[in-house]
């Protein structure tokens, strides 16, 4: 038997029995610094919306429901993720208000109600502010395991405390407040609304990380104004960076 080792000379056709170019299966790539393919989830309309949740009501079974209300989980984070419009927050407003919603959960347990509540609270301002309380707290109570539930209210409340401070402080003490204040009244005010999305936005949301980030810098500017412009800001800037430091520790 010869141990000799017979070599095909390139460019010759496969043998008999052996897969040519197209048989082969090409291997995925395990490149680390490659992003796996994801696909894409398609635009969201409202028809779709509205087709998706008819078709959950009236599905033959649980798996059936469950299937379908994951579809209408991903349209809604979809049309969150599209900006806010006054299209989209009515449609969301229309099937939180109807309560065509209720009952319908995707196979992981999350609420249709809680996708489009926080699809709601995501288009950014003013939509965010036309959540309900009740449909706030039912997402709210989605969000299992929460460690300081006490923070948003805590948070708001001494921000509230420092600004009313601020004011009276000088009115209790007979003294009369230097500098204009218009700024002031501007600070105050763009503190409350930025507080808004920092409690209210989902966690790590982009509509919770803006309203943190901007009464971060409005708190420190009051500060500012008040230590080394000597007119006014203490109080409230410091309540305010207190209020987002108890918004920074971890809700889960």
């Amino acid at each position: 038997m010869s141990d000799t080792t017979h070599t095909r000379p390139p460019g010759s056709g496969p043998r008999q029995g052996e897969p040519g170019e197209e048989g082969r299966t090409e291997l995925p790539s395990l490149a680390p610094w490659e992003a796996p393919i994801i696909p894409d989830v398609p635009e969201a309309t409202p028809g779709q919306v509205r087709a998706l949740v008819e078709e959950a009501r009236v599905a033959a079974s649980d798996a059936e429901r469950a299937r379908v209300a994951g579809e209408l989980n991903q349209q809604l984070d979809a049309l969150a993720a599209g900006g806010g419009s006054r299209e989209v927050a009515d449609l969301l407003h229309q099937l939180l208000e109807s309560g065509r919603l209720a009952g319908l959960a995707d196979a992981g347990g999350r609420s249709c109600r809680a996708a489009a509540t926080e699809a709601l609270t995501r288009l950014g301002f003013p939509y965010a502010l036309e959540v309900r309380p009740e449909d706030l707290a039912f997402l709210r109570g989605q969000d299992e395991a929460q460690g300081f539930p006490w923070v948003p209210t805590a948070a708001g409340a001494l921000l509230v405390a420092g600004i009313v401070a601020e004011w009276a402080g000088p009115l209790l003490q007979g003294v009369s407040r230097e500098g204009p204040l218009v700024p002031l009244v501007l600070l105050m005010g763009l503190s409350l609304m930025a507080l808004v999305p920092g409690v209210l936005g989902p966690e790590r949301s982009a509509s919770q990380r803006a309203g943190l980030l901007g009464l971060l810098v409005l708190s420190l500017l009051q500060l500012y104004l008040g230590v080394f412009g000597g007119y006014y800001g203490t109080l409230s800037g410091g309540a305010g960076l207190l209020a987002w430091l108890l918004l920074m520790l971890p809700r889960r």
